[in-house]
């Protein structure tokens, strides 16, 4: 329990997004009774592993409603801003950005169905939680940037959230697993799969279709 002798809270750590209630914590010759133990000896990482998996999907669903909401704000932008002689909807290259949103969006929603589906049933869902993590993170940042870019000086300005998004967003890149850690791990499940069954597709959802 906390407080307790021989732990010190230093100070809260400042990000790019500011403060984010993690500190820079001091352990100094703290004792901590076998009552208060939680799982065996040495298995503390474990049990943080243990509630990774909801966890990063649980982030997932946060960003994908801020990708959602950016989406919906860089339709919005294109429908009311007239420039060089025509809306910003009507315009291809705004419509490229709007159309490769949209089909992130939706990938990004599939793969977080699928890997709580997974959970729910109880089957091992490292694979799909890791690629969804990964996926879900970069799209964030594609389509909050895309946004900012359709709003143009008035994205980049604190007018909108997007300046603030954007900056959060940065975040969820090594939040629970930097991308390249998941990219290792999601290249041994495939080059494991392909190994022991001669495809890949148990490493690709291994899915009906």
């Amino acid at each position: 329990d906390l407080p307790h002798e021989g732990w010190t809270e230093v100070r809260e750590v400042e990000t790019m997004h500011g403060g984010t209630g993690h500190s820079e914590i001091l352990i100094e010759e703290m004792r901590v009774n076998k009552t208060q133990m939680l799982g065996g000896r040495g298995q503390g990482h474990l049990l943080g592993q243990y509630r990774l998996g909801p966890a990063r999907l649980a982030h997932c669903m946060r960003w994908i409603a801020q990708a959602e909401t950016a989406l919906d704000m860089m339709v919005d932008r294109s429908l009311n801003r007239f420039a060089h002689g025509s809306l910003l909807a009507e315009k291809q290259g705004i419509q490229w950005m709007i159309a490769d949103s949209t089909m992130e969006l939706y990938q990004a929603k599939l793969m977080v169905l699928h890997a709580a589906y997974k959970i729910d049933r109880k089957e091992d869902f490292k694979a799909e939680v890791s690629m969804a993590k990964h996926f879900v993170a970069n799209m964030l940042g594609r389509i909050i940037d895309r946004s900012i870019q359709v709003h143009g000086a008035l994205g980049y300005s604190t007018d909108t959230p997007l300046a603030n998004m954007y900056q959060h967003a940065r975040w969820a890149r090594f939040a629970d697993g930097a991308d390249e850690v998941h990219q290792m791990r999601i290249a041994q499940r495939t080059i494991a799969a392909w190994t022991d069954n001669g495809s890949t597709r148990s490493a690709t959802g291994d899915l009906p279709i």
